[in-house]
């Protein structure tokens, strides 16, 4: 091999653990979001969260939905969406035992660690 060759083969492999690591940011992990009943947990039957990288929250990436028989939602709601790092816009629905809701919709930063969202004020009396 001649030592351009040499070179380009060297720079070559040297790009590719960068871009991996660059482009890892952006590749979905799994995070793990603690949306906070805590006191008011009793009142709480339905918990709907909805996830969207756009700030206006237009294109919602993730949604789901946890049930509880009345009295029965624990204080700390554990979700562990599969989303890359970034920026989010998260809608939360709370409905209480007399199916009254109340939404909260917060922007939220996710990196990869965990993050809690306190709704607590917000759960229907």
């Amino acid at each position: 091999m001649d030592r351009n060759r040499v070179g380009r083969f060297i720079l070559g492999a040297a790009a590719v653990p960068l871009a991996v690591f660059l482009a890892g940011e952006r590749w979905p992990k799994d995070q793990t979001v603690h949306y906070v009943l805590g006191g008011a947990a009793e009142r709480v039957e339905e918990v709907d969260a909805r996830w969207s990288e756009d700030a206006r929250g237009d294109d919602w990436t993730r949604e789901v939905s946890f049930r509880y028989p009345a009295g029965r939602a624990p204080r700390v709601v554990t979700h562990e969406p599969r989303l890359p790092d970034g920026e989010y816009t998260v809608e939360i629905e709370l409905v209480a035992a007399d199916l009254e809701h109340s939404v909260v919709r917060r922007q939220v930063a996710l990196r990869g660690g965990v993050t809690s969202i306190d709704v607590s004020t917000w759960v229907p009396r």
